[in-house]
Order: structure tokens, then sequence, then C-alpha cells
């Protein structure tokens, strides 16, 4: 009987070491998050991404410098923050069907408000969400009237949203004078969750998912995203996960775990 209860013991302490074992913390802009081991996470703003695009445009700037001007200056100015206002990661995972992949975009909301206020930096409403971001908390009644005001734009049905105005392409056969069909990018919404808070967070957390098809005229492209606005104090942050919609089932739980796990 003794030797029963020692392999009973023994059996409970395995699961655990390896049920630890089965997932891991990463780090991002907003603090660490749980995804599960076999998922490799990949910053760019550790790989080579700010150099290359700084170098590529200091480059072809030396190579004409006529093509300097004030939108690549803002983009070195911009990419400078990678790893700090804002960051970039790809999720890297395999199971029974082939290798999977979504990427996570992080914003620190705070920061980049703050950058493009403008002259809004001085009205109370914009001083007031400041505050709030601040301290990391947004009390009942304020999160009712967001959430409501929110989730009144969310479409409830299969909804399509022009992206851009029709463009009308002139035939390039000057002889025929004729226009081309118009072309017109879309998003087309598809169960759109509504904007919802988070239970058993560490921060005030809300989330939303939804399916989504890009056409722009000939090429569609079935998607997937997955949001959360972690409201950490003082550092508040978007996540936005992206992937394709025929790996949604596999990513769907892992971008719903680990932006519930950020503290």
């Amino acid at each position: 009987m003794k030797s029963l209860k020692v392999l009973a013991c023994a059996t409970c302490l395995l699961g655990t070491v390896s049920g630890v074992g089965l997932a891991k913390d990463v780090q991002t802009i907003g603090g660490s998050m749980v995804v599960p081991n076999n998922v490799n996470v990949v910053s760019a703003s550790k790989a080579n991404t700010p150099s290359f695009i700084t170098s590529f445009i200091t480059n072809q700037e030396k190579a004409d410098p006529s093509s300097a001007n004030p939108v690549n200056a803002q983009i070195k100015e911009f990419i400078k923050n990678l790893g700090t206002n804002f960051d970039m990661y790809q999720l890297q995972g395999a199971d029974k069907t082939g290798q999977k992949d979504a990427f996570v975009v992080a914003v620190d909301v705070k920061e980049v408000a703050q950058q493009f206020a403008g002259k809004e930096a001085n009205d109370p409403m914009f001083i007031a969400a400041m505050a709030a971001l601040d301290k990391g908390q947004v009390d009942p009644v304020t999160e009712q009237l967001i959430l409501g005001t929110i989730n009144k734009k969310i479409p409830t049905t299969t909804t399509v949203v022009p992206l851009n105005g029709p463009i009308n392409v002139p035939s390039l056969d000057a002889n025929k004078g004729t226009i081309m069909p118009k072309v017109l990018k879309t998003i087309t919404v598809e169960d759109a969750e509504q904007v919802h808070p988070i239970a058993g967070t560490k921060y005030q957390t809300y989330a939303a998912s939804s399916r989504m098809l890009y056409s722009d005229g000939s090429v569609q492209t079935p998607l997937y995203a997955n949001a959360a606005f972690v409201l950490k104090p003082g550092k508040p942050v978007l996540y936005v996960g992206l992937t394709t919609d025929v790996q949604r089932d596999y990513f769907k739980p892992i971008f719903d775990n680990a932006f519930k796990s950020v503290k």
C-alpha cells in the first residue's frame, strides 16, 4: 500500500513539473506574457530590423541627396523607439499540420498619444484620459460608457468596410480612351466580438477579436485579428495579434492566454 502512495505522489509531482514546462514567459514592451513552451517568439527590435531600415534610408539619401525629405527623417526617428514605445513580435509554432506563424504588434498608447496629440494636448478630456492611463484604472461608470460607445461601432453581422474611394484607372491603350474597372480596397468583418473586460488579470484588460477578409480588387486575404488593451499603470499597451484565418484555431487560445497573462 505504501508503494502505491509513493507512486501516486511521484505521478502528481511529475504532472506538476510537466505542467510548468508547458509554458514560458517572454518579454514585451508592456511586461512579460506567457506563451506555450513550443512557440518561439522573435522581437523585431532585437533583430536587425531597426539598423536595416535606417541604413537603407541613409544609403538611399547618400546615393540620391534629392530623396532626403521630412518623411524619411520621421521614419528614422520613429524607428529609434522600436522596442520601447512599440514593437512587433513573430510567434513561430507548429502542430501536426505543419509550421504556424503570427504577428503581434504592441503599442504604448500613452506615449504614442502624447507624441501625436498636438493642440489636443491641452484639451481637458485629453488630460483626463492621460491621467487615467497613468493610474491604470477606469471606474465602472466610465468603463460602461466607453465600452457602450465603442461597441455600437462594431458590426454585429458580416459587414464590408471600404478602405478607399473608387479609383478610375485610364486604359493604357490611348486609342481606346476607355476607363478600366474601378478598384476598391475593402475589409470584410465577420464574427466580430464586442470589446469586453477580461477577468483574472493583473491589470484591467479589455479584448476583442474578429475574422476579416482583405480584398484589393483582385487578391483576397483571409485574416484573423485578436486585440487586447492592457491598462498597466503608466504604460498602457495595446496588443494586436494577426494571423491567417486558416491558423485561427491554433493561435486564438495562444493570443487569449498571452494577453490575459501580461504582468
